[in-house]
Parts: C-alpha cells; sequence; structure tokens
C-alpha cells in the first residue's frame, strides 16, 4: 500500500477567522490534490468550513507540552490531536503555516518524491538564503531576544547548521515523532537563550542539522516565501507567484 500525503496547518482560536487563514482554506479547497487535508484546531471551538475536503482534528491546549509563544505547533505536537494515531508511521505529513496560498495541485514527480520518503528524511526549505546558518540568524535578532554568550550552550559549530524556513515542512509520521520529541527534551535550553517568536524555527533547524536526519532542500518552486528577498528567478503576475516560470506550490506571505 502506496504511502498517503497529508496536508496539515493548524490554528487556534483567535486566529480561526484571520484573512490569510482563511484564504488558505479557499486555497486548499480549489486546489489540494494531496490525498488528505487536515486543520489542527488548538482549543476549545471546533471551525467548520463550506467544502469537503478538509478534516478538523481538535487538540486540546492542555495536551501540548511546550508552548511556543504563537501557539505554532510546527515542532511536531500537532500530532497529540488523538485522532492522529490513525495514521501510519509511513505516511507523510507535510505541515505548513497559515498564512499560505496553496496555488496548484502537486506534479507527478513531486508526488513520487514525497510519497517514497523513508524514516528520518526530511524535505524542507531555505530561509534567508540557501547557505544562511544558525549563527547568521542568530545575529538577526535584536539583543532584547538574544542573551549574551548564548553560544556556549551548544557544542557544535553553529557556522556549519543551516537555518531552514520551517513554514512548510515534510516527513513521515515517525520522523515527525523522533522530531516532537527531541523538541520537547531542548526547548527548555532554547527558551531561555531565546524570546522571539522563531526560535521554534531555529530550533527545529537544529535538531533536523544535528540528530541523524537526512535533510533534502526544496526548491523556490515549492515553497516560496517572502520573510527575506524575493528569490532570484522568482516572478510576480498579479496574484501568482512563479519560479523559472513554474507555478509555486506554496506561496508563502506574498499577499
Amino acid at each position: 500500500m502506496q504511502n498517503s500525503i497529508i496536508l496539515t496547518f493548524g490554528s487556534d482560536e483567535l486566529y480561526l477567522d484571520n484573512a490569510n487563514l482563511q484564504n488558505y482554506i479557499t486555497s486548499i479547497q480549489a486546489n489540494s490534490t494531496f490525498d488528505r487535508n487536515i486543520l489542527v484546531s488548538l482549543g476549545e471551538k471546533t471551525p467548520s468550513f463550506p467544502g469537503k475536503n478538509i478534516e478538523i482534528f481538535r487538540l486540546d491546549k492542555n495536551l501540548v507540552v511546550k508552548k511556543n509563544i504563537n501557539n505554532c505547533l510546527q515542532h511536531g505536537e500537532f500530532l497529540n490531536a488523538n485522532k492522529f494515531d490513525e495514521i501510519k508511521d509511513s505516511d507523510i505529513i507535510i505541515f505548513t503555516d497559515g498564512d499560505i496560498t496553496l496555488q496548484r495541485g502537486l506534479t507527478e514527480e513531486e508526488e513520487f518524491f514525497l510519497r517514497n520518503l523513508k524514516d528520518n528524511d526530511v524535505y524542507v526549505g531555505y530561509n534567508a538564503s540557501p547557505t544562511e546558518t544558525l549563527i547568521e540568524e542568530a545575529s538577526l535578532f535584536d539583543d532584547i531576544y538574544l542573551k549574551p554568550g548564548w553560544e556556549k550552550a551548544f557544542n557544535e559549530d553553529l557556522n556549519k547548521i543551516k537555518c531552514y524556513n520551517t513554514g512548510v515542512l515534510c516527513m513521515n509520521k515517525k520522523t515527525w515523532i523522533k522530531l516532537r520529541d527531541i523538541y520537547l527534551e531542548k526547548f527548555d535550553l532554547v527558551d531561555k537563550i531565546f524570546t522571539h517568536y522563531a526560535k521554534q524555527q531555529w530550533l527545529i533547524s537544529y535538531i533536523i542539522g544535528t540528530k541523524g536526519f537526512n535533510i533534502y532542500e526544496m526548491g523556490y518552486d515549492f515553497h516560496n516565501h517572502s520573510c527575506h528577498d524575493l528569490p532570484w528567478g522568482s516572478q510576480k503576475i498579479g496574484n501568482l507567484l512563479k519560479y523559472n516560470n513554474k507555478i509555486v506550490l506554496f506561496k508563502h506571505k506574498w499577499y
């Protein structure tokens, strides 16, 4: 039996009515060719949307062990929603931010690649650049977000570990569980060092770069974001974003 590809995204109760999330939901309903589309709803409120292709998995806030200040679940604790028990360890979960537009369906090549991700494989895209490191990313934080001498808390050379944009993050469920469990172990350390919400992305990048994961880097035609300068080769035509003349799959923050 082939592995399912499951698009997953999350929202707390405050973000449910956000225009960017509503736009994402509309684009999923129009363009998704994933096997399943799941919204993890954090809190008591259970949303309902027009259309039939988005499932709602409700997650009690008390089941989230390490809460980031923006309630983002991209470190893997979305799996704490008990409905994820029905998903196989080998099924592929793409967890994304909620301020995205899904512009098209998967190509045959993308689908084949995703279905064949193995244990410890991680598919993730660039942050500021294809070469940005954790040291470089931390240097962008203001002093109010970063404690002096923070580098001493790590044994690794952080100049050699890349910082990725985890707004779109792909791996199988078993690998997500591994990431989540290591994150829970490491979070308190990083939480003492960083006060900026981006510490979550920084820590995920640290974990996948040091703990035996196989990183595959996605191109800007798969995930293209405006957190930094427009990547060379990107082209905006009205609301449509292309990269090297190919329609981008996940348009992120390019409102």
